[in-house]
């Protein structure tokens, strides 16, 4: 029992002077830093069981609780590695710009499996060229065509809605409903994946999203050992699986048309063709299919639960709601939406934005410094992960006066020169940031505007405190609020 004990604390002093010989960087930096300084650092694990100390087991409780209890910055040792959380506009502004941190944060490492051959993971030189190929596909040409399937596939919708007026569950309802959207506008396959096998796709994503929390909670667990012996993990590689058949099915049917008319390689525009024609010598199916996994994931989540805040605090806001509605019937009245439409669909626009600046889809993002960073009152050392809490960024009283106030007239042009451009980042910031994010501002304006012209929205909650938030990757309620859509009175 003795030699037993003697021997723990041989390892343990083995342990530690090991990681303070490689980590002393880190560790001066998070003197600095003060907060979770003195949260002891564990083998395995370091100091990520601060997250028992929040609501729940997700990122975003995680940062609500730094919030609340020790504010930002805050060291964090995931593991052995050192992660500077911090939600100051400077900083991040310098950081998102640097041409040495556009690598995304070691933490990412955990969802490889799923996105890393995609542009979201690939290591900066690799992304410089798949930005430069895949951006042809998000051309304001593209766009154009683009409207008329969404508003097509928004009046689909409205028909559905007729008839369920309470969703269910309004972020899955929303997100099957963007993922619809992507592959009916982007891919250029919608004749041959039929929309169940979509619906599939989506609502498969969706379930990997909320299982992926148990994997971010375990640093010192492998994604290969987590989806071989996980419960969890067994699921996720069920629906990838799942998932990843009926895309790679997709893309044979797009090669096969690409064959049969070889002009399309001369005009490449949807997505399938971009994916298809990239690197065609040396990338294999699995590489395309994961592109095409990241873009219905940003399409599904991302956008859809941007959608389901928005009619949730619509809902919360009648007031709104009403200035909402009497802009679509001016700018739109019983017509068709068209691209020309949009530009004037100012006040809609700006509810989005304020939904997103309350509630942004992603509400941590990382990068990875490849160099000491200035920060202007101290240095990063190269090495290190930094994660920034846009959900705190954008609900800072330092950038938004009256922060947790619904107010869309923040985002009105006349009011923008007002906003810091650093202290909103709902579509990223820097040169990695959001590749899609015209189009699903697009989409979104035409979506809510078509909804709230023929429905009253209405919502039992009076206040954001009555919602959980929760995340891994992508930020919703922990429960599905309440969001009624009545008919108006002309249909």
């Amino acid at each position: 029992m003795i030699i037993s004990l003697y021997l723990i604390g041989f390892c343990t002093c083995v342990f530690y002077l090991h990681f303070v010989y490689r980590n002393w960087r880190y560790l001066k930096f998070s003197w600095q830093v003060k907060n979770g300084f003195w949260y002891p650092i564990l083998p395995l694990i370091g100091n990520t069981y601060v997250t028992l100390f929040s609501d729940s087991l997700n990122v975003t409780s995680l940062a609500q609780w730094i919030d609340k209890i020790k504010g930002f910055p805050f060291s964090l040792w995931y593991g052995n590695k050192y992660t500077y959380i911090t939600r100051d506009a400077k900083e991040i502004k310098i950081i998102v710009n640097h041409p040495k941190c556009i690598n995304k944060s070691l933490m990412y490492d955990k969802f490889k499996f799923f996105f890393e051959h995609s542009i979201f993971s690939v290591p900066d030189e690799t992304w410089k060229k798949q930005r430069k190929h895949f951006v042809t596909g998000f051309k304001s040409s593209i766009l154009k065509n683009n409207i008329y399937v969404y508003y097509n596939h928004s009046n689909q919708m409205i028909e559905d809605l007729k008839s369920v007026k309470i969703p269910k569950d309004i972020f899955w309802y929303f997100a099957r409903y963007a993922i619809q959207s992507f592959f009916l506008g982007n891919t250029g396959i919608s004749d041959y994946l039929p929309s169940f096998e979509i619906d599939t796709v989506g609502d498969n994503i969706f379930r990997i999203h909320d299982l992926l929390n148990s994997l971010i909670a375990l640093p010192f667990i492998s994604p290969k050992l987590w989806l071989a012996i996980f419960p969890a993990g067994k699921k996720v590689t069920k629906l990838l699986q799942k998932s990843e058949d009926i895309i790679k099915n997709g893309l044979e049917h797009k090669r096969k048309m690409l064959k049969e008319k070889q002009e399309y390689f001369e005009n490449t525009k949807d997505f399938f063709e971009l994916c298809l024609t990239y690197g065609a010598d040396d990338l294999d199916d699995r590489k395309r299919i994961q592109q095409v996994d990241l873009f219905a994931s940003a399409a599904s989540d991302t956008t859809g639960n941007a959608l389901a805040f928005t009619f949730i605090l619509l809902g919360m806001h009648q007031e709104i709601q009403a200035k909402l509605y009497e802009e679509v019937m001016e700018v739109v009245g019983d017509k068709d939406i068209t691209h020309q439409d949009l530009p004037n669909l100012k006040y809609t626009e700006a509810v989005i934005c304020e939904t997103m600046r309350l509630f942004p889809s992603v509400p941590l993002i990382g990068r990875l410094c490849n160099e000491d960073i200035n920060l202007g009152t101290k240095i990063l050392p190269k090495g290190s992960s930094c994660m920034f809490s846009i959900l705190h960024l954008h609900r800072d009283p330092q950038y938004w006066p009256d922060p947790l106030k619904f107010d869309p007239s923040r985002f009105l042009p006349e009011n923008q020169s007002k906003i810091n451009p650093s202290s909103f980042m709902a579509f990223s910031a820097g040169p990695r940031d959001c590749l899609g994010k015209t189009q699903a501002l697009a989409m979104m304006k035409v979506t809510v505007a078509n909804v709230v012209r023929y429905f009253k929205i209405t919502s039992k909650h009076k206040c954001f405190e009555e919602f959980t938030l929760e995340s891994c990757l992508t930020m919703k309620t922990k429960e599905s609020p309440n969001c009624r859509f009545s008919a108006r009175k002309k249909l």
